[in-house]
């Protein structure tokens, strides 16, 4: 495949940073290479431009101060466990289908005497009104919500979330993972009354290694990482000056062209998905028909294992991904998953989210995901769909076609 076009579809687990960051971000290890804490000439300099980054996301947020992070990973942590770090023990909520970023707050939590409660989710991922109400109290010190389903795209109800959230649990934490969201649609803290919100680069064309959390003027949030007390004692270690610098890059580029790239990647996926539906038998798509991002497409196609339609694929020049990224590395050591919805299968698969919506193990393995950016072109996005759809038929053609075996949908 040396010298081969390749076609990129798996946006949701990373992006390619667009030039203009590589250039501001080499700039700025090259001039910038000074301590910003350091008091000579060398410092301010690369005090300015972290300061100067800080602020333009700050107000691309309408955030009371933002903190830099390596990325939405820790982001999600500081804000969790930061936030239960500062109230007594009590119990913190998520949702079973969310990113392990939020999950895997649970045993941290527990040194602060805090229990995680994962909430049943609705098939479509994300956790409906009613259960929220019914898990909250006064004991709750912080509720986890995302956004943005990373796997099947469904966007949460976060005014309806929050608002019962601030009616029963008043003084809890309100934390939201704004990961595969920002710079693809809005949000504020205007619009939005919570606490605070993780950010990751490298989901919109920016660094791997650069985050932010940023939280609201009254939100209490103790810090995990103390060293020297930079980033306003909220996280210690030297400042990464040009991640800063190429993450404010990226958020400009991004912001400036917001409307454009969701209309784009949404028509992609739609491109996409009337090709494989037309070819395979009995397609499913994942996630909430309308309540959904507009860069990601996940499906189910029947009989097809998954894992052997990427492999396919790519060896074909089309890379797209079979759940998140974040899966192969916290699968290794996860607990079992019990099965939270009878007759959907004869086990659980180890895809934790697809366990929670349901899905048997043999169901769990037909799934794909697609994820598209502004740099996918509508050409890239008709021959992918061409060949994911004729692999599938190849593999489809020389195995025995069971009887239908669709999910019923209960909306």
């Amino acid at each position: 495949m040396k010298g081969a076009r390749r076609i990129y579809l798996d946006n949701a687990a990373t992006t390619r940073p667009t030039q203009l960051v590589v250039d501001r971000m080499a700039e700025t290890q090259r001039d910038l290479f000074g301590n910003p804490s350091s008091p000579h000439a060398f410092g301010p300099p690369a005090k300015r431009a972290l300061e100067d980054a800080r602020e333009f996301l700050r107000g691309s947020l309408a955030a009371h101060r933002v903190v830099f992070t390596s990325g939405g990973s820790e982001a999600d942590y500081l804000g969790i466990v930061g936030a239960a770090a500062t109230r007594p023990p009590g119990r913190v909520l998520m949702g079973k289908a969310d990113h392990p970023a939020l999950l895997r707050c649970a045993s941290l939590l527990g040194r602060y005497r805090h229990n995680v409660t994962e909430l049943d989710v609705t098939d479509d991922g994300d956790i409906a009104p009613e259960t929220l109400f019914d898990a909250l109290g006064q004991d709750v010190r912080v509720v986890a919500l995302m956004h943005g389903h990373n796997e099947l795209g469904t966007i949460g109800k976060l005014e309806e979330l929050v608002e019962l959230t601030r009616r029963s649990a008043p003084d809890a934490h309100i934390h939201i993972d704004l990961v595969q969201t920002y710079g693809k649609l809005p949000f504020d803290f205007d619009t939005y009354d919570v606490d605070s919100v993780a950010v990751s680069g490298h989901k919109f064309h920016g660094p791997r290694g650069a985050g932010i959390l940023a939280l609201a003027a009254d939100a209490r949030v103790a810090a995990l990482q103390e060293a020297g007390g930079q980033e306003q004692g909220m996280r210690g270690g030297t400042e990464n000056v040009s991640g800063a610098v190429g993450l404010a890059v990226a958020a400009e580029e991004t912001l400036t062209h917001q409307a454009a790239t969701e209309a784009h990647t949404r028509d992609l996926c739609e491109r996409v998905f009337d090709v494989l539906a037309d070819a395979v038998p009995d397609l499913e798509r994942l996630g909430h028909p309308s309540r959904k991002l507009p860069h990601i497409l996940s499906v189910r196609l029947p009989g097809v294992a998954g894992a052997t339609l990427m492999t396919r694929c790519d060896a074909r020049g089309v890379a797209f991904s079979v759940g998140s990224a974040c899966h192969a590395v916290a699968d290794t050591n996860a607990k079992p998953t019990p099965k939270t919805k009878k007759g959907r299968g004869a086990d659980t698969p180890d895809n934790h989210v697809l366990a929670a919506i349901g899905m048997g193990r043999k169901q769990a393995s037909e799934v794909i995901r697609l994820s598209f950016s502004a740099e996918t072109s509508v050409e890239d996005a008709d021959e992918a769909a061409d060949i994911v759809a004729d692999e599938a038929l190849r593999m489809l053609s020389s195995t025995p076609r069971p009887a239908s075996s669709q999910r019923e949908r209960s909306k």
